[in-house]
């Protein structure tokens, strides 16, 4: 099995090749507009919609015309995968799974005063690809490439875009994932809090690390000179440059945060357990905690590194409740969130209020599992003697296809 990763990597062009692709950004942002206008226009007049193929036909048919000589020198791949996101845009829009809306036209650079467009190309024939330190962008040319890191497998797309001051390509290849692991070792819930980030029930425990908060000095002083300059002016402009660099910084320190701290779950665990939160109202309630703990990241980086190493990822009911039950009877309690630690008024155990969430989430996601024949506890493993006798040890529930596995929900 396959599975379609992302890898960032920095760019360093030459001027001639900076101002390429900002006017492929440029081009691309223009192609966007026009056809989501084409959309809007045939909507009134006859209450349809353009979807790719009519999309991809119609910048063809446009391209010999005097005052569409822009697209021209653009990728014509490039294009079509323009063509491609508004057709998602407008399907998302309409989908009642998505909370979604209908997409709109993208601000000009003369507004936004940043170089932040993007375009995505396609490895056609082998038109991408990375020889001598360089990789070969079509009708750019060969742009120098930080390549930290080897490649996986051959390129099936690059998404170039201007972030924080710096150029960047995003690399999409086809990563083999690891066979499923019949027998699963270890169960393990994982409560995700906002004081610490996540407290596992094996004892596992990350801080909060606050980037933001450790960077809200430098960020308000920064903030506090761009008042004092004149909007527009050249200062004004630097100091909108320093703001937007300490952002990225911040942003990539919380993203490698979420990486080490995903990668340090899933070795120590076959089956990672996590709550459903809904990251998007807590947003609403308390936006720069919840977005400096990154709880939301850390689930989805766990959820794809699990199935690259073929263990199991499971998220209880978003309405399951974890927090304040007693992990020795199961007694619940109504704790407020200054009380950190509680003492249970059935069994009177003094206990954690995050460790015994965290165990309840394992309780309940091991009755889930079992229950929905994804798992199946093993009583007396032979090759597991030498551990404790209370370890958890599951098999993966076979089908009656044979080799087609049960997924995780």
């Amino acid at each position: 099995m396959e599975k379609t990763l992302r890898y960032n990597y920095r760019l360093n062009p030459t001027p001639v090749q900076e101002a390429k692709l900002i006017e492929f950004g440029a081009t691309a942002r223009g192609i966007w507009n026009l056809l989501l206008s084409e959309n809007r226009r045939r909507y009134e007049y006859d209450k349809t919609f353009l979807f790719y193929k009519d999309m991809a036909s119609l910048l063809k048919e446009i391209k010999p015309l005097e005052e569409f000589e822009w697209i021209k020198a653009f990728d014509s791949a490039a294009g079509q995968q323009v063509a491609r996101d508004l057709e998602t845009a407008m399907k998302n829009a309409f989908s009642k799974g998505r909370l979604q809306r209908f997409p709109k036209h993208k601000i000009s650079y003369k507004k936004k005063k940043l170089h932040n467009d993007s375009f995505r190309a396609v490895n056609n024939s082998n038109c991408i690809r990375i020889e001598d330190g360089a990789i070969s962008i079509p009708k750019v040319g060969k742009v120098p490439i930080v390549l930290h890191r080897e490649l996986v497998s051959n390129i099936k797309t690059v998404t170039v875009q201007y972030r924080h001051g710096k150029w960047e390509c995003s690399i999409t290849q086809e990563v083999e994932c690891k066979t499923a692991k019949q027998v699963l070792e270890t169960l393990t819930g994982f409560d995700i809090n906002s004081k610490q980030t996540v407290v596992g029930s094996n004892g596992f425990m990350a801080d909060n690390p606050k980037f933001l908060k450790h960077s809200k000095e430098k960020l308000n002083q920064l903030q506090r000179q761009l008042a004092r300059r004149t909007k527009g002016s050249n200062r004004w402009q630097k100091t909108k440059q320093r703001i937007n660099k300490l952002h990225g910084k911040i942003s990539r320190q919380r993203l490698d945060f979420a990486h080490k701290v995903s990668r340090q779950i899933i070795n120590e665990t076959d089956i990672a357990c996590f709550e459903d939160l809904n990251v998007a109202a807590m947003q609403k309630f308390n936006g720069s905690m919840v977005v400096d703990n990154v709880m939301g990241l850390i689930t989805q980086l766990s959820k794809y590194k699990a199935e690259l190493e073929g263990k199991l990822y499971h998220e209880i009911g978003r309405f399951e409740k974890s927090t304040g039950i007693c992990s020795e009877c199961g007694q619940r309690h109504v704790l407020s969130l200054n009380d950190r630690y509680f003492t249970c008024l059935s069994c009177g155990t003094y206990q954690n209020r995050d460790l015994s969430a965290a165990k309840s989430i394992a309780r309940t996601s091991e009755l889930d599992l079992i229950a929905a024949g994804i798992v199946a506890k093993v009583l007396k493993p032979t090759s597991q003697q030498k551990y404790s006798i209370k370890m958890k040890v599951f098999e993966l529930s076979k089908l009656d296809c044979g080799s087609e596995k049960r997924e995780a929900a």
